[in-house]
């Protein structure tokens, strides 16, 4: 992605966007919205690069500044649900290092994370690890908190809007689930460049609606197969995320 800086009104980045708390007098550091880790390694080192000032114009990964204390917070569930989905694209808690390394890898140093999706309530892996079709059930709470983390992090970075309060809206669920009708729906942002309702001026937003390439569909793809985000701010503050093509999220914000 191209970095675009932001002119939003001071005002509105003063406190954390988690925690409320004011940045000016708490520890702060930069957050990435997505969680770096659902990004490839060679992306996230292409994005460090750019960082340090040594890297390629559209290397830039997304990232807000938030309080330390709420960045560390949300570590241990990214991790959680960066295995459960290593976990359901390799079809296994055990995944064969030649077929599937990347996630061999992950849940091989997560043995944590592995025994307590084993204890899920059904039982299936306990008793019969080669099942088909391969099913886990996660803690979805602990799934909606990066979910809500993510969204709340794409409001703030694109359209300049800090939203503290809890969203009155969280789904998700794997895409290959949902209706051609509902994929259709969940495809379409609703955003139209010519809405008399636009973004906060300043915002990076006004200039991705100004940018048609920037916004082709409406959909923002921080890397192709891996994540992408939309954010309508029609009405609501809607904002979708699929991650790895397989989890489909809306999380929304009553105005």
């Amino acid at each position: 992605m191209r970095e675009i800086e932001d002119f939003t009104d001071d005002r509105l980045k003063a406190w954390c966007i988690h925690c409320g708390d004011l940045i000016a007098d708490v520890e702060s550091n930069r957050d990435h919205v997505p969680t770096k880790s659902f990004l490839t390694k060679a992306l996230r080192e292409c994005g460090a690069n750019y960082d340090r000032g040594a890297g390629d114009e559209l290397s830039y990964l997304p990232q807000v500044i938030v309080c330390r204390r709420c960045n560390s917070s949300f570590s241990s569930d990214e991790n959680y649900l960066l295995c459960v989905l290593h976990a359901i694209m390799a079809g296994s808690l055990y995944p064969d290092p030649a077929k599937h390394p990347e996630a061999a890898s992950i849940l091989r140093s997560n043995r944590n994370v592995v025994r307590s999706l084993k204890r899920g309530p059904d039982g299936q892996t306990l008793l019969f690890d080669d099942l088909r079709p391969f099913t886990l059930f996660p803690d979805t709470e602990r799934v909606r908190h990066v979910i809500v983390k993510n969204a709340r992090g794409h409001a703030y970075h694109e359209i300049g809007e800090p939203l503290h309060e809890a969203p009155e809206h969280v789904a998700f669920v794997p895409l290959e689930r949902l209706s051609t009708d509902q994929r259709d729906a969940f495809e379409s942002t609703g955003v139209d460049a010519d809405l008399a309702v636009w973004p906060e001026v300043g915002s990076r937003m006004t200039v991705n609606l100004l940018d048609e390439e920037a916004m082709v569909g409406g959909w923002i793809t921080v890397e192709p197969g891996r994540y992408r985000y939309s954010i309508d701010w029609s009405g609501a503050v809607t904002v979708k995320t699929v991650i790895w093509e397989y989890l489909a999220t809306e999380t929304r914000w009553e105005r």
